[in-house]
């Protein structure tokens, strides 16, 4: 496979840690760079997702992130997250608001340097999805923690999720392109008291999903 490859589905990827560089590719003229807002409009865009999981440690993604990102936001807005509480490998999970129709994502994997390490990296493109529920754009709070609940299945009454208890806020992600990993992805702030009995919660939810708890990391995009 040549050095560089274009991904359009959600299939899994596996690729050398280091070097790696990372583009979303926009027009220009599509992003206000001195907005601070991460969704540009709610009906004219999409948030596309994207995982991340390596062996490696924290230090050595963030130092590849933090280079492969500064392109990447002089044209759009993106959000890093990691997993908390995963004490096998490190998991982030990145949100890039576009416009319908213009995300690129490009992974391109050089040649490795002699004088650093091969960390193996698993990439996860998990699609396009359109906002139905916009409750907070702004950060976790430092009391706060995000609770991410990814759902399979149209059939899903969102509803039910609507109604736990012990949540601040609620965003909710509905798939728009048909080759998205999940039908919906919900994004709940919880107040760090609050967190396990929300997970108890979800437990007790009969349906086909998978949760993950993340807060922001500190360094995005360090110039």
């Amino acid at each position: 496979m040549a050095p560089g490859y274009f991904l359009k589905t959600g299939r899994d990827q596996t690729a050398s840690f280091i070097p790696l560089i990372l583009l979303i590719c926009l027009p220009n003229n599509l992003v206000d760079k001195h907005s601070k807002e991460f969704f540009m409009t709610e009906t004219e865009t999409i948030v596309q997702f994207v995982s991340f999981e390596t062996a490696g440690d924290n230090i050595e993604f963030m130092s590849q992130w933090d280079e492969c990102s500064k392109e990447m936001r002089k044209v759009q807005a993106i959000k890093l997250q990691q997993e908390i509480g995963n004490k096998k490998n490190a998991r982030y999970l990145s949100q890039h608001s576009c416009y319908k129709d213009d995300f690129q994502f490009v992974f391109k994997k050089e040649r490795r340097s002699a004088h650093l390490p091969e960390v193996e990296l698993r990439v996860r493109q998990l699609g396009g999805y359109i906002t139905s529920q916009m409750q907070c754009k702004n950060d976790s709070k430092k009391d706060e923690s995000k609770i991410f609940v990814f759902i399979r299945g149209f059939e899903t009454n969102v509803d039910d999720f609507r109604e736990l208890l012990h949540y601040r806020f609620l965003n909710i992600y509905e798939a728009y392109f048909e080759s998205s990993h999940y039908n919906y992805i919900l994004e709940f702030f919880v107040e760090n008291t609050h967190t396990e009995e929300f997970m108890e919660q979800l437990k007790l939810q009969n349906r086909r999903f998978e949760t993950g708890m993340y807060k922001e990391c500190v360094r995005q995009g360090a110039k």
